[in-house]
C-alpha cells in the first residue's frame, strides 16, 4: 500500500510480540498444566480442539512452553501449510506446554493476540513462509528470525478490536454457509435415490395410468417382473493376458476395463488396447445402447455400470465387464442400468462371491436379476423423466461446487481487506498506533520481568562457567580437543534447563552447519551389552 490508513503504523512482528519467549514457570512439579500436541490444534478452526492436562514434571523438559493468550504457530511442514495455529486460551493454571514444532508469539501489549492470529492464518502468509523453510525434506521449518522480521501493518488498539469483531462475525457466517453447503451432496444423492425409487415402483409415471393403476401384486397395471437374461443377451469379455499361438492372425483394438465402468458413467480418460483375433473382435465389439456391467473387482463394484454410446470407435470389453444387449421393445438400456445401479446393488452384494482380494458375480447370477418391466412406451418416458431430473440436480451440484470455491475466496479477500484497513471505517478518536507503541514500549521496559536474566540464572557459578555461556559450539569443541558427551557440550554452550526455544534452535543450527561443512564426528557410547548410553561429539582433526 502506498499510503497507510489513518492511525496505522508499519512495524515488524518483533516490535509488538516476543517470538519464542524464555520459559518461566512458578508452579510446583505436581501442579497441572495444559498439554497441546500438534494433533490437538485444528487446522480447520484454528483452535486447540483437544487439550490435555499433565503434571508439570511430565512436560517441563523437552516441550515448548506458552502462556494464556499466547499465539502458537506450527513451524514444520505440512502442519504450517495446513494452518495449524491457535490462541492459547483457558489453560490450566494459565500455562501450556506443547510440541517443540510450535513457534510462540507473546503480545507486548500493542497487538491483540487474535488480531495477530488472524494475520498469520492468512493463506498468503503461509505461502510466503513456505518459501523460506529450511531443513531436510519432510522436516522443513519456518525460521524464527523470519517471523520476527515479518512486516505487519498495525492499527490503533480500538480499531483492532473492531476488526477482530467484524472478522469473527463474517467468518462465522461463512462457516455456517459452508456447513450448509456440505449437506448438499448428500441431499442430492438422496433426491436421486428417491427419484429412482419412484421410477421403479411406477409412481413416477402414475399420471399416465390414471387412478386405478395398481394391482394386488404391488405392481402397476401392465407391469411384470422378468429376469434380465430373458430380455437380453449377456456376453462375457476378452481375457487379458491370454496365451495365443504364433500362427494366429491378430488385430489391435481398444477395450474397456473395470476402471472404465463407473456407477452411472464411463471413465474414458485412459483406454488401453489389446491384440485379439478378428473373430474375437467381431464377437465382442460394442454397439450403441449396450449396457456395461462389472463382473469383478472390489465388492462395491459388482453390477455397477452404464450405457455405451459409441464414444470410442471399435471397442471391446474385458472378461471382468459384462456386455448386456437388450432385445427389441423390452426395456431401454438406461432403464436397466439405472435399476442395476440402484435397486440391483443389494442383489449383487447378496449373490456375489468374495475371495481374499476379489469379489465376482457369475453370468448366471446376472441373468437371474429380477427387473420390473413396464410397457415399453412407459419405460421410455420413465427414462426421460429420470434424465430430466438428474440434469437439473447436476446443475445444482455444479452451482454448489462454485459456491464452495467462492466461499474460500471470500474468506481470503476478507482477511486481505482487514489487514489493509479496508474492512471497517477508521475512527479519528482512536489513539494512533504510533502513540500506542511508544506507551506500550515504555510500560514493557518498566514492568518487572518474571523471567530471570541470564546473570541471575547463573549467579554463584564459577567465572569459567559464566564465560562458557557466550561460547559457540565450535569454540567449545576446539577447547576440548577430544570427545565430549552431547549433554556436556550443551551445558558448556549455556544450554541448560532454563534455555529458550530460540537458544536451543540456534545451537542446533550451528550443529547442522558444522556437520554439513564436514567438521564434526559423532559416535554412540554403548554399555557392555551393546545398549546405547549417550552420544559424543568432537571436531575432526585438520
Amino acid at each position: 500500500m502506498s499510503k497507510l490508513p489513518q492511525g496505522w503504523v508499519s512495524v515488524n512482528i518483533a516490535d509488538v510480540a516476543e517470538v519464542n519467549p524464555r520459559k518461566s514457570v512458578d508452579l510446583s512439579p505436581d501442579e497441572f498444566v495444559t498439554f497441546v500436541p500438534m494433533a490437538a490444534v485444528s487446522e480447520i478452526t484454528g483452535t486447540i480442539a483437544t487439550p490435555m492436562g499433565r503434571p508439570l514434571r511430565q512436560v517441563n523438559k523437552g516441550f515448548t512452553q506458552f502462556a494464556e493468550n499466547d499465539v502458537i504457530f506450527a513451524k514444520i511442514t505440512p502442519s504450517m501449510e495446513n494452518g495449524k495455529a491457535a490462541v492459547a486460551a483457558n489453560l490450566t493454571n494459565g500455562i501450556g506446554f506443547g510440541s517443540t514444532e510450535f513457534h510462540v508469539f507473546r503480545s507486548k501489549g500493542a497487538v491483540l493476540p487474535k488480531f495477530l492470529w488472524y494475520f498469520i492464518r492468512q493463506q498468503s502468509f503461509r505461502d510466503n513462509a513456505r518459501k523460506v523453510m529450511s531443513g531436510a525434506v519432510g522436516q522443513q521449518r519456518v525460521p524464527a528470525d523470519y517471523l520476527r522480521s515479518h512486516p505487519l501493518l498495525l492499527p490503533p488498539l480500538q480499531e483492532q478490536e473492531r476488526i477482530v469483531a467484524k472478522i469473527d462475525n463474517l467468518i462465522s457466517r461463512s462457516a455456517r454457509a459452508r456447513s450448509e453447503l456440505k449437506k448438499i451432496p448428500s441431499l442430492l444423492a438422496a433426491y436421486k435415490s428417491a427419484v429412482l425409487e419412484l421410477a421403479f415402483s411406477g409412481k413416477l409415471t402414475a399420471d399416465l395410468r390414471g387412478s386405478n393403476s395398481d394391482t394386488t401384486s404391488g405392481l402397476p397395471e401392465g407391469w411384470t417382473i422378468q429376469r434380465l437374461g430373458d430380455i437380453s443377451e449377456i456376453q462375457s469379455g476378452i481375457q487379458v493376458g491370454k496365451r495365443r499361438s504364433g500362427q494366429e492372425e491378430l488385430v489391435e483394438v481398444s477395450y474397456l476395463r473395470v476402471a472404465n465402468v463407473q456407477r452411472g458413467w464411463l471413465n474414458l480418460d485412459e483406454i488401453k488396447t489389446i491384440f485379439v483375433t478378428p473373430e474375437e473382435k467381431a464377437r465382442l465389439l460394442l454397439a450403441q445402447g449396450d449396457v456395461l456391467m462389472n463382473e469383478g473387482g472390489d465388492r462395491d463394484k459388482l453390477g455397477r455400470g452404464w450405457v455405451w454410446n459409441g464414444e470410442v470407435d471399435e471397442c471391446i470389453h474385458q472378461n471382468h465387464v459384462f456386455r448386456i444387449r437388450m432385445k427389441p421393445a423390452t426395456l431401454p438400456p438406461e432403464f436397466v442400468s439405472h435399476f442395476s445401479n440402484e435397486r440391483g446393488q443389494q442383489y449383487f452384494f447378496d449373490e456375489g462371491t468374495q475371495t481374499t482380494n476379489l469379489a465376482s458375480i457369475s453370468k448366471r447370477k446376472v441373468a437371474a436379476l429380477p427387473l420390473p418391466v413396464p410397457p415399453f412406451e412407459e419405460a421410455v418416458e420413465i427414462v426421460r423423466r429420470i434424465e430430466r431430473t438428474f440434469m437439473w440436480l447436476d446443475r445444482v451440484a455444479a452451482s454448489h461446487g462454485g459456491a464452495s470455491q467462492l466461499l474460500e475466496k471470500l474468506d481470503t479477500a476478507l482477511l486481505s481487506k482487514a489487514f489493509e484497513g479496508q474492512l471497517i471505517p477508521q475512527n479519528a478518536g482512536d489513539e494512533p498506533a504510533s502513540a500506542l507503541l511508544e506507551r506500550v514500549k515504555a510500560e514493557f521496559v518498566a514492568q518487572p520481568r518474571k523471567i530471570q536474566s541470564r546473570k541471575q540464572i547463573y549467579q554463584g557459578q564459577t567465572r569459567e562457567k559464566l564465560m562458557a555461556i557466550e561460547r559457540t559450539l565450535e569454540q567449545v569443541l576446539t577447547e576440548a580437543k577430544n570427545w565430549l558427551p552431547a549433554q556436556d557440550v550443551f551445558q558448556r554452550c549455556g544450554i541448560g534447563d532454563g534455555a529458550s526455544t530460540e537458544e536451543i534452535e540456534r545451537l542446533y543450527s550451528e550443529l547442522r552447519d558444522l556437520d554439513l561443512a564436514g567438521k564434526l564426528e559423532t559416535e554412540a557410547v554403548n554399555d557392555d551389552q551393546g545398549r546405547k548410553i549417550y552420544d559424543r561429539i568432537r571436531l575432526k582433526a585438520v
